[in-house]
Protein backbone atom coordinates (compact mmCIF):
# COMPACT_ATOMS: atom_id res chain seq x y z
CA UNK A 1 0.00 0.00 0.00
CA UNK A 2 1.16 3.51 -0.78
CA UNK A 3 1.38 6.36 1.70
CA UNK A 4 -0.63 8.71 -0.54
CA UNK A 5 -4.34 8.83 -1.26
CA UNK A 6 -6.69 10.84 -3.42
CA UNK A 7 -10.20 11.07 -1.99
CA UNK A 8 -12.76 12.83 -4.15
CA UNK A 9 -16.37 13.54 -4.91
CA UNK A 10 -17.65 14.91 -8.20
CA UNK A 11 -21.35 15.30 -8.90
CA UNK A 12 -21.35 17.28 -12.16
CA UNK A 13 -17.95 16.13 -13.41
CA UNK A 14 -15.99 19.35 -12.86
CA UNK A 15 -13.76 18.01 -10.08
CA UNK A 16 -13.38 14.67 -11.89
CA UNK A 17 -12.46 16.64 -15.01
CA UNK A 18 -9.39 17.98 -13.23
CA UNK A 19 -8.58 14.60 -11.68
CA UNK A 20 -8.57 13.00 -15.12
CA UNK A 21 -5.82 15.38 -16.30
CA UNK A 22 -3.28 14.25 -13.70
CA UNK A 23 -1.40 10.96 -13.52
CA UNK A 24 -2.06 9.61 -10.02
CA UNK A 25 0.82 7.10 -9.95
CA UNK A 26 1.67 6.14 -6.39
CA UNK A 27 -1.77 7.15 -5.06
CA UNK A 28 -4.61 5.01 -3.89
CA UNK A 29 -7.72 6.63 -5.38
CA UNK A 30 -11.10 6.69 -3.63
CA UNK A 31 -14.34 8.06 -5.03
CA UNK A 32 -16.33 8.55 -1.84
CA UNK A 33 -19.58 7.91 -3.71
CA UNK A 34 -18.40 4.34 -4.31
CA UNK A 35 -15.99 3.56 -1.45
CA UNK A 36 -17.61 2.20 1.69
CA UNK A 37 -14.53 2.63 3.87
CA UNK A 38 -11.30 4.53 3.43
CA UNK A 39 -8.33 3.53 5.64
CA UNK A 40 -7.21 7.14 6.24
CA UNK A 41 -4.83 6.16 9.03
CA UNK A 42 -2.43 4.34 6.67
CA UNK A 43 -1.67 7.45 4.58
CA UNK A 44 0.84 10.20 5.21
CA UNK A 45 -0.50 12.42 2.41
CA UNK A 46 -4.17 12.78 1.56
CA UNK A 47 -5.37 14.88 -1.37
CA UNK A 48 -9.07 15.76 -1.24
CA UNK A 49 -11.01 16.96 -4.26
CA UNK A 50 -14.60 18.14 -4.07
CA UNK A 51 -17.19 20.51 -5.36
CA UNK A 52 -19.17 22.85 -3.12
CA UNK A 53 -22.87 22.53 -2.53
CA UNK A 54 -25.47 25.13 -1.66
CA UNK A 55 -24.19 27.94 0.46
CA UNK A 56 -20.58 26.74 0.70
CA UNK A 57 -20.74 23.27 2.22
CA UNK A 58 -19.12 19.98 1.25
CA UNK A 59 -21.31 17.37 -0.46
CA UNK A 60 -23.28 15.00 1.78
CA UNK A 61 -20.82 12.07 1.42
CA UNK A 62 -18.22 14.15 3.32
CA UNK A 63 -20.58 14.37 6.28
CA UNK A 64 -20.73 10.58 6.27
CA UNK A 65 -16.93 10.39 6.78
CA UNK A 66 -16.78 13.45 9.07
CA UNK A 67 -15.66 11.48 12.15
CA UNK A 68 -12.80 9.85 10.24
CA UNK A 69 -11.69 13.24 8.93
CA UNK A 70 -11.81 14.83 12.38
CA UNK A 71 -9.69 12.02 13.81
CA UNK A 72 -6.83 12.60 11.34
CA UNK A 73 -3.59 13.74 12.93
CA UNK A 74 -0.16 14.64 11.57
CA UNK A 75 -1.14 14.15 7.92
CA UNK A 76 -0.23 16.29 4.94
CA UNK A 77 -3.48 17.39 3.35
CA UNK A 78 -4.02 18.93 -0.08
CA UNK A 79 -7.40 20.40 -1.03
CA UNK A 80 -8.81 21.25 -4.44
CA UNK A 81 -12.17 21.69 -6.00
CA UNK A 82 -14.52 23.40 -8.34
CA UNK A 83 -16.97 26.13 -7.56
CA UNK A 84 -18.89 29.07 -8.89
CA UNK A 85 -17.59 32.52 -7.95
CA UNK A 86 -21.10 33.96 -8.21
CA UNK A 87 -21.87 32.43 -4.82
CA UNK A 88 -20.97 34.21 -1.60
CA UNK A 89 -18.82 31.30 -0.44
CA UNK A 90 -16.81 30.41 -3.56
CA UNK A 91 -15.54 26.86 -3.05
CA UNK A 92 -16.63 27.13 0.56
CA UNK A 93 -16.34 23.37 1.04
CA UNK A 94 -12.57 23.71 0.72
CA UNK A 95 -12.51 26.48 3.32
CA UNK A 96 -14.52 24.35 5.75
CA UNK A 97 -12.31 21.31 5.16
CA UNK A 98 -9.23 23.48 5.69
CA UNK A 99 -10.58 24.69 9.04
CA UNK A 100 -11.56 21.19 10.11
CA UNK A 101 -8.40 19.40 8.98
CA UNK A 102 -5.90 22.18 9.65
CA UNK A 103 -6.24 21.81 13.41
CA UNK A 104 -4.21 18.59 13.65
CA UNK A 105 -2.68 18.33 10.17
CA UNK A 106 -0.56 20.33 7.75
CA UNK A 107 -2.49 21.81 4.82
CA UNK A 108 0.02 21.67 1.96
CA UNK A 109 -2.19 23.43 -0.59
CA UNK A 110 -5.70 24.62 -1.35
CA UNK A 111 -6.62 25.14 -4.99
CA UNK A 112 -9.96 26.50 -6.19
CA UNK A 113 -11.06 26.61 -9.81
CA UNK A 114 -14.16 27.82 -11.60
CA UNK A 115 -16.63 25.30 -13.09
CA UNK A 116 -15.10 22.82 -15.56
CA UNK A 117 -11.27 23.06 -15.55
CA UNK A 118 -9.74 25.20 -18.27
CA UNK A 119 -6.25 24.66 -19.66
CA UNK A 120 -5.02 27.40 -17.30
CA UNK A 121 -6.61 25.67 -14.29
CA UNK A 122 -5.12 22.33 -15.34
CA UNK A 123 -1.66 23.84 -15.76
CA UNK A 124 -1.80 25.55 -12.33
CA UNK A 125 -2.94 22.34 -10.65
CA UNK A 126 -0.15 20.30 -12.23
CA UNK A 127 2.43 22.89 -11.08
CA UNK A 128 1.07 22.74 -7.53
CA UNK A 129 1.24 18.95 -7.52
CA UNK A 130 4.82 18.98 -8.84
CA UNK A 131 5.91 21.28 -6.02
CA UNK A 132 4.16 19.65 -3.08
CA UNK A 133 4.09 15.95 -3.98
Amino acid sequence: MTSKALVYYSLSGNTKGLIDTYKWDGFDVYNIKQSKTIPFNVYETIIIGTSTWGNGVPPKPFFEIRDELISLKEKEIGLFGSGNSHYEHYCGALDLLEQLLGINNKIIFKYKFESYPTEVAISKFKRIMEVVI
